[in-house]
């Protein structure tokens, strides 16, 4: 997806994995308070709920104009119940240093709004064409 943010220099390409990360995306880039979103942070070394050492890549990094960052994972919530994946996150969470975040979130498809974020891809395929060509 081509998005501009305050945070960039020119229009970029955002890169996304699913329809839940494209819905997340389209939210994040009409708010005002969304500066940068960098998708597939740095990994972070943690140690797993059995014990052994780990990695997890967050989704996305979003800065927020106040200066606050979030690492977001995303998952379908099946996925979160069958793999206790909320477990795993905190311990991830408790790895994570504030240089890196501020908090974690995760976000399933149970906080996604679908009409909120289909109206979000309405605006901006509306600015699309403009940012291609900025991009290009």
């Amino acid at each position: 997806m081509v998005a501009l943010l305050p945070g960039f220099e020119r229009p970029r390409i955002i890169h996304f994995e699913s329809a839940l990360e494209y819905a997340f995306l389209c939210l994040m880039l009409v708010r005002d308070d969304v500066h940068h979103i960098r998708e597939q942070p740095p990994a972070i070394s943690y140690v797993g709920t059995d014990g052994r050492p780990a990695r997890h890549v967050f989704d996305f990094l979003v800065s927020k104009t106040d200066g606050e960052r979030i690492a977001v994972a995303i998952k379908p919530m099946p996925r979160v119940l069958k793999l206790n994946f909320a477990a795993e996150l905190e311990a991830v969470s408790a790895a994570a240093t504030k240089s890196f975040a501020d908090r974690v979130l995760l976000v399933t498809d149970q906080h996604i709004d679908r009409q909120a974020a289909a109206e979000a891809a309405r605006t901006l395929a509306w600015s699309r064409p403009s940012l291609v060509e900025a991009a290009a």
